[in-house]
């Protein structure tokens, strides 16, 4: 259910009847310090583009640590994803919540993305924010300041950031933003997004699907390019590599939490997947974190 907060004293305000989302647009301060900061307050189930408007940071999203984003840059955080930064100076930035960015009105373009984006390499590399996009992002942010936070008002701001996209960056540029999210069914691989970290194997994914375990492998590799065994597998790595880069966290409890009952277990894994066993990559990610150039 949808919450809404009710502006009394001022009725004929744009901030009556505000709808509070994750989806839309959000501003963002961090303070600069030591202590590692972790984007709680972004939802899981959604993307996120995040335009970095102030200072600079080493931020860490999955298997990739220790990568700098500064002022003037912007970078994507795909459904799903573990993100964590350390300020450097004190931050601002300006967050972008969406399910699906293109509209259906945008079909060519869209494929044109996406089959570009299915060759793109996976990557969490930030690219420039443009003059024309710094226009709309400072416009913007004096509605965000002043409380003006009406669905309409992400909408139309949606639909003139596309614009801006679609004008202003390549088909090239914009496969390597958004190719973690374009594919061939957007609305299947939401769903799959969405799901997979409740599952442990294949066949829960499938039910959830309403699917027999075949078909649903079939439309699987469609869309992700390989089989949802081994999807799983490098996503769950994935997750695995960032706890490990985690300060604070024992052996046990990332093991634990990864679903690993016997300590074996968990090394005979890391050493399918990376070559290494958790300890060695320990030192190497958190050597990595500090060290991004190395």
């Amino acid at each position: 259910m949808v919450n809404y907060r009710l502006k009394v004293q001022d009725p004929l305000s744009l901030r009556l009847y505000t709808p509070v989302r994750p989806v839309g647009f959000r501003i963002m301060e961090l303070n600069s310090g030591e202590k590692e900061s972790f984007f709680r307050n972004l939802d899981r189930n959604y993307n996120y583009l995040v335009f970095w408007l102030e200072g600079k940071a080493l931020l860490r999203c999955n298997e990739f640590s220790g990568q700098t984003i500064e002022e003037g840059q912007m970078v994507l955080v795909p459904m799903a994803a573990d993100l964590a930064c350390r300020c450097q100076s004190h931050c601002r930035l300006m967050t972008f919540g969406f399910e699906k960015f293109f509209e259906l009105s945008e079909r060519e373009y869209v494929h044109a993305v996406s089959a570009l984006a299915a060759n793109a390499t996976d990557s969490f590399q930030p690219i420039a924010i443009k003059p024309p996009l710094e226009k709309f992002l400072k416009g913007l942010e004096v509605y965000l300041r002043k409380g003006v936070n009406r669905s309409l008002l992400h909408k139309l701001k949606h639909a003139e950031l596309t614009m801006l996209l679609h004008s202003f960056y390549t088909v090239d540029e914009m496969a390597n933003i958004f190719h973690s999210v374009a594919g061939k069914s957007i609305d299947f691989r939401i769903r799959v997004m969405r799901n997979y970290r409740k599952v442990e194997h294949v066949e829960e994914l499938a039910t959830l699907f309403g699917t027999e375990k075949r078909a649903f492998g079939r439309q699987f590799k469609e869309e992700f390019g390989t089989s949802p065994y081994q999807w799983l597998l490098a996503q769950k790595g994935k997750h695995i590599l960032f706890s490990l880069a985690t300060e604070g966290l024992s052996m046990d409890s990332i093991r634990k939490e990864h679903g690993f009952k016997f300590p074996g277990h968990f090394t005979r894994f890391c050493k399918e997947q990376f070559q290494a066993t958790p300890t060695e990559l320990v030192e190497k990610l958190r050597c990595k974190k500090e060290n991004p150039d190395r």
